[in-house]
């Protein structure tokens, strides 16, 4: 047994934990936890991993964390931020059982509906049909009746129709302009995107996102979360979550930025005052990647004017 592992068991056992009771404290599986206090490093799932651990040991135990890494910092090995835990064979089992049940739930549902949805298509098309029948039967009697008119008004009347038909263009080029100034400020509305996920990873693209933009993450009720933090290829903090919330500035001009934890189901995290669901497919996984691709609001800004101008000149 290693001498930090021995410090660690023996704070373990003044605390009166047996090794199930850490277990379900940190949810360190009990394995690597004997892996720890024999000094058996290698058994773990990987050296990013090592330091992460044996922090959320010795902060459970009410031993000093920080003082006791920079201790042992010899002994302990250097992390290395891409490595992650494979998933056991069982839970790939079980996900694949999961999936594969809820598919074919799925069908049998789709199945039950699809005559109904057939005849309402049906309907629906049978009904274009006819409408569309009617507007061309009503727009040729308005073109009739408008040219029999026109036979009869005066030079008076051919002014005031000009007129009109000048104030509605007017009309219609105001109407344009104000319809793309909405859809400008709906397309710089910041927007949240899930782009895939597994157990082990997600990856997310943040569009329209502000200049500044601010990550705020904590842990979930009582218990506690080893997370990393990386943007543009620079590790911005690391830490063990807490509780209270640990608020992370992203800096300015970052189109990345990756969140790594040790315990993904009790992370909790908000971008820019918005909750920010770390898992939104319930595909669960404890250690976890998330990759979040930011584009900014400039450059869909710059489309919306452009397409307001065109809008524009084409009215007039």
């Amino acid at each position: 047994m290693s001498e930090i592992g021995q410090k660690l068991r023996d704070a373990r056992i003044d605390k009166g934990y047996t090794l199930d009771d850490l277990q379900q404290i940190t949810k360190i599986q009990k394995r690597y936890l004997i892996a720890i206090e024999e000094g058996n490093f290698e058994a773990l799932p990987g050296d990013f991993y090592v330091r992460a651990f044996v922090k959320q040991y010795a902060d459970t135990v009410g031993l000093d964390s920080e003082q006791l890494l920079n201790e042992f910092n010899d002994t302990i090995p250097q992390p290395q931020p891409q490595e992650y835990i494979e998933p056991t064979e069982d839970k790939n089992k079980a996900d694949t059982r999961t999936r594969t049940r809820n598919h074919d739930n799925g069908f049998a549902r789709f199945s039950r509906y699809l005559p109904t949805i057939i005849i309402v298509a049906v309907v629906v098309v049978i009904v274009g049909v006819i409408y569309a029948f009617a507007i061309g039967n009503r727009d040729r009697n308005k073109s009739v009746i408008q040219e029999s008119s026109s036979m009869t008004v005066s030079s008076e009347s051919s002014s005031k129709a000009s007129s009109q038909s000048s104030s509605s263009s007017s009309q219609a080029a105001s109407s344009s302009a104000k319809k793309a100034s909405s859809a400008k400020k709906s397309t710089t509305k910041p927007k949240m995107t899930v782009t895939s996920e597994t157990t082990t990873s997600a990856a997310f693209t943040y569009s329209n996102a502000p200049t500044n933009n601010t990550l705020v993450l904590h842990a979930s009720d009582t218990k506690t979360a080893w997370v990393a933090v990386t943007a543009g290829g620079t590790q911005i903090w690391q830490g063990t979550l807490q509780s209270a919330p640990q608020s992370i500035t992203i800096p300015s001009g970052t189109t990345s930025f990756t969140i790594q934890t040790g315990n993904a189901e009790n992370t909790k995290a908000k971008i820019n005052g918005k909750n920010f669901n770390l898992d939104p497919n319930n595909v669960g996984g404890f250690v976890k990647t998330i990759t979040v691709t930011m584009t900014t609001a400039a450059a869909s800004s710059g489309a919306a004017a452009s397409s307001s101008q065109a809008t524009t000149q084409t009215s007039n």
